[in-house]
């Protein structure tokens, strides 16, 4: 998840005009029973605690929509903590196991399968959250997402954002090479390493510019671009059983196209980057690489790094390339409003009254965090002002079409095992299947400890 600058890409008066367009259509509320309701205000003071992620779009239109909860029932006070994107889940851990975990909070979705076989998250109310049955809701979303957010028949998250990666051209690159981005675009990984050398610059040893990055600077980021390879390698990374199987022969392949554009076509340096956590696409922004597997961009991030690119315009989304041409997919992931199985029953369900007035408005929600897409189906996607977003649809069917990261209760050592295996084979050119099978022996340990305790 990046961290971008808080710079206005729009006039103040344009941006009302595009949040007026989005109400005047009626869809915030249609069909859903999402209207705004306000609370009896007889009750006393109710005292909330709510954590969530920071992004500098996405966290202050959640701390937007629970300030006006508030204000429309002041006899509740939410107590809103946001912590850095990598550190949510260690800190909910840590939380559960003092007993000071909030009331409630944003889960990413590959945590759920922890809260749940924990039973740390209470079931929610469908009805509280304006649907008129379990069916209704259910249809709202994806089914992979709604998969990930259900148990034993109930809900335990409701979906907010939810989205795919794609691949970002700086398009002035392509043309320099004599390319032309519409057109040759790469659409599996054999022409993505081939248009990766064209688009280098070297001087000597050293690049001046790498056609093609993958992350190499956080675990989370190496699951996802590593996550969709996996899967289009036919590879699993665990089997029925629950045995970590990343080190099988569609494994290995995985992992030989995860290094291949360093090692087979010499288009990037692992070692070279000044990518960070909040800012993890940096070397594209600054031009530094040509090519770079992203969540959607927002045009803030782009001005706060690199004004020009945003004003010419010279950059476009793609979708990800496949193992078979034409046929390429992301890892999507998403977060989930959840409720703290511990909390008293009142506060649970005053959060589900505070969760249904957040997401009533669908579009105020595109309006604030644009491009980042809902996990919800109806309501917004359609409308004008969001399909005048450029390659908007590009962003959709990029959600619409991948695959979800792994669900274990054993995520977290599973990245970190796979973060160190891939920085061991990038920088040490260690053995592929040496380290494969390494790291499906670390995991499984790590279950084993899960099933003891």
């Amino acid at each position: 998840m990046s961290k971008t600058t808080q710079a206005t890409t729009t006039s103040a008066a344009a941006r009302l005009h595009r949040r007026e367009m989005l109400l005047g259509t009626g869809v915030a509320l249609a069909g859903l029973g999402l209207g705004r309701r306000v609370l009896a205000q007889g009750r006393g003071t109710m005292n909330l605690s709510f954590w969530t992620f920071e992004n500098p779009q996405q966290r202050p239109w959640i701390h937007k929509r629970v300030r006006m909860f508030t204000e429309r029932n002041p006899n509740v006070r939410v107590d809103f903590q946001y912590f850095p994107f990598g550190d949510l889940g260690q800190k909910l851990s840590v939380g559960f196991a003092t007993g000071t975990a909030p009331d409630g909070f944003v889960s990413q979705d590959w945590f759920m399968p922890t809260w749940l076989s924990r039973e740390l998250l209470a079931p929610l109310d469908v009805r509280r959250l304006g649907y008129d049955s379990k069916e209704a809701f259910n249809t709202d979303f994806p089914a992979a997402f709604v998969e990930g957010a259900t148990q034993g028949g109930e809900v335990y998250g409701y979906p907010l954002w939810f989205y795919g990666f794609c691949n970002y051209l700086n398009t002035k690159h392509f043309r320099e090479v004599g390319l032309d981005a519409e057109r040759d675009w790469p659409q599996d990984w054999e022409q993505l390493g081939e248009v990766a050398r064209r688009l280098t610059i070297r001087d000597g040893e050293r690049f001046q510019r790498q056609g093609f990055k993958f992350a190499m600077h956080a675990a989370q980021w190496t699951m996802i671009h590593l996550n969709a390879i996996v899967h289009q390698c036919g590879a699993k990374w665990f089997d029925d059983q629950g045995r970590c199987v990343i080190n099988s022969e569609a494994g290995q392949r995985a992992m030989t196209i995860r290094a291949s554009i360093a090692r087979q076509y010499g288009a990037e340096d692992p070692a070279d980057t000044i990518a960070t956590n909040p800012l993890p696409m940096m070397d594209w922004l600054r031009e530094r690489c040509s090519m770079f597997l992203n969540h959607p961009i927002p045009p803030a991030a782009i001005i706060s790094q690199n004004p020009r690119m945003q004003e010419e315009g010279y950059y476009r989304p793609v979708q990800y390339p496949g193992v078979q041409r034409g046929r390429g997919y992301s890892t999507t992931y998403g977060f989930n409003l959840v409720v703290n199985a511990r909390a008293p029953r009142e506060r649970q369900e005053m959060l589900q009254e505070m969760y249904r007035f957040m997401m009533s408005d669908p579009a105020d929600a595109w309006a604030d965090a644009a491009p980042f897409p809902l996990a919800r189906k109806s309501g917004w996607a359609d409308n004008p002002a969001v399909q005048a977003f450029p390659h908007v649809n590009e962003i959709i069917k990029a959600r619409d079409e991948g695959v979800l990261l792994p669900r274990s209760t054993v995520y977290n050592e599973l990245a970190d095992q796979v973060h160190r295996g891939v920085q061991r084979i990038m920088l040490n050119r260690a053995d592929i299947k040496e380290t494969l099978d390494a790291i499906a022996a670390a995991v499984d340990r790590a279950s084993e400890r899960a099933r003891r305790g």
